[in-house]
């Protein structure tokens, strides 16, 4: 695999023709290759970034959050069924849900309990507000970026903290925070660059995909015969560099695994639901965190 560095010694690789940073590198400059944002988002980002840093929102960096063991959860193909499983997952295991996964999140109640350690969001559009819980008032601590929609976060009725995404070329302030975070404006990303902040050993993507049964118009065909989006085939391939760099940093070994229904992850081993509980057991594992643990 071919890695670019920069000036300031950051090191990329190419994904879908977007550049993902090695976000596990420590004593560089922070910033993003890749224009993602586009001038027509500039008025309505720095408007969400201005207010969501009037509300005080503490910053996750500045907080001392220890995970070993993670699941990130989104709400891909079968999310209905199988995101019960979780309620299995040894006490140690932290959740982070993504997307629309705490929308749709039917753990809550005391017979049928699972607890979501975090929710990440990132999305800076009106649409971020559908992720809002209806069926239910359970609302996890939630860790989203300064450009997450405002009425998003000021209807959010549990803790919030805010991240700093990495500044991209022509756009963005430099980062202030003890670490920003490289998303890549999709929470999935968010989520692995918070866990390996967070001291992550082993970690598992569950219901990482956007996968549907029925063939819809310019979709693409995968080879477990569901049907994707090829725009979600390059987040795919974001995700899976990101996955990259995990694995591949010098200080820590990390164990990933998937139990997704998109495509297979090139960095991931893939798991069925028969042993994805196992992946966590037989690891001595001792989780610290202050600030935020599990709020209800």
């Amino acid at each position: 695999m071919r890695i670019k560095k920069d000036k300031n010694r950051n090191e990329y690789i190419n994904a879908g023709g977007i550049w993902v940073r090695n976000f596990t590198k420590y004593g560089v400059k922070p910033l993003n290759l890749s224009k993602l944002i586009s001038k027509d988002d500039y008025y309505d980002i720095i408007n969400n970034e201005a207010s969501n840093r009037t509300k005080n929102f503490p910053a996750i960096s500045e907080e001392k959050v220890h995970f070993k063991n993670i699941v990130i959860v989104s709400d891909g193909y079968n999310f209905d069924a199988k995101h019960k499983l979780l309620k299995n997952l040894p006490k140690d295991v932290a959740i982070i849900a993504v997307n629309r996964a705490l929308a749709k999140w039917t753990l809550t109640t005391s017979a049928n309990w699972r607890s979501i350690n975090f929710y990440v969001v990132n999305n800076p559009y009106a649409d971020c507000r559908r992720y809002q819980p209806r069926q239910h008032k359970y609302y996890p601590a939630c860790i989203a970026s300064s450009k997450t929609d405002i009425e998003f976060l000021d209807k959010y009725h549990g803790s919030v903290y805010l991240y700093e995404a990495t500044q991209e070329v022509g756009f963005g302030k430099s980062n202030v925070e003890k670490y920003c975070i490289d998303d890549y404006r999709n929470p999935i990303c968010a989520a692995i660059g918070l866990a390996f902040q967070f001291g992550v050993e082993k970690l598992m993507l569950f219901c990482c995909d956007d996968s549907f049964s029925e063939e819809r118009p310019a979709a693409e065909k995968l080879p477990n015969n569901l049907w994707t989006y090829p725009q979600h085939l390059i987040s795919h391939k974001v995700i899976d560099a990101n996955l990259y760099w995990l694995s591949h940093q010098e200080e820590v070994q990390v164990e990933i695994c998937d139990h997704s229904s998109g495509p297979d992850y090139i960095n991931a081993n893939y798991i069925s639901e028969e042993v994805l509980i196992e992946f966590f057991i037989g690891q001595q594992n001792t989780q610290n965190m202050t600030g935020v643990i599990d709020e209800v």
